[in-house]
Order: structure tokens, then C-alpha cells, then sequence
């Protein structure tokens, strides 16, 4: 638990450098399409873990675990997709999917926390 709160101000402050100074209709498409598929996960994950404590078990549900997994994934195939369109030489939608990787990567450590928390890790 100690190394989230550091990992999470990392992400903020890598997110702060590359927030996009110029907010057109595509750098906000690839920012929204990069942070939405692992809030929604996230979100889940958590639901599914208050309802694996609500039956009075304690430790973290293997749905959560599934979830968490995917979000990695999809966090991963984020980052292969900031590597072509880099190589497309797309900077701004480059630089949108950069900052919503940041924001991405803060939502998955802080639901690998809160389960951690909640799981009784």
C-alpha cells in the first residue's frame, strides 16, 4: 500500500507535462477513448469487490482480479497504439493518448489500491 500514493503522484505529474495545450475535437476523442475503458473496469471491479465483502468473505474476489487484468490490458494496448500513431507521425492525437495513458495508469493503481484495502491485503 505504501508504493501507490508515490505511483499516483508520479502519474500526475507525467500527466501534468504532457496535458494538451491545444484541446481540438481528436486529441479529446483519444483522451476520453483512452481513460473510459479502464474507468468503466475499474468502477466494475470495485462493485464486484463491495459485493464479495457484502456476503462476508474477505479476501478479494477473483472477478475483481479478472477485471484488474483487463484494465491492465487495455492499458497496454493503449500504449502499443501511442507507438503507431508516433510512428504515423500523429502528434497531437499522440499527445492525447500520452495524457490519457497518465490518467489510465492513475485509475488502475488507484483501484488496485482501494481493492487491496477493501480485500483486506
Amino acid at each position: 500500500m505504501i508504493i501507490i500514493v508515490p505511483l499516483v503522484i508520479v502519474a500526475g505529474i507525467i500527466a501534468w507535462m504532457l496535458r494538451p495545450k491545444n484541446s481540438t475535437k481528436p486529441v479529446l476523442t483519444a483522451i476520453l477513448a483512452t481513460v473510459i475503458p479502464p474507468l468503466l473496469l475499474a468502477i466494475a471491479a470495485i462493485g464486484f469487490q463491495l459485493l464479495h465483502n457484502a456476503a462476508g468473505k474477505t479476501w478479494v474476489s477473483d472477478i475483481s482480479n479478472g477485471l484488474v487484468i483487463a484494465t491492465m490490458g487495455i492499458v497496454a494496448v493503449a500504449i502499443l497504439a501511442l507507438i503507431g500513431f508516433v510512428f504515423a507521425h500523429k502528434s497531437d492525437i499522440a499527445k492525447g493518448i500520452g495524457f490519457g495513458i497518465c490518467l489510465a495508469f492513475g485509475i488502475l493503481v488507484l483501484e488496485w489500491g482501494l481493492l487491496e484495502w477493501l480485500g483486506g491485503v
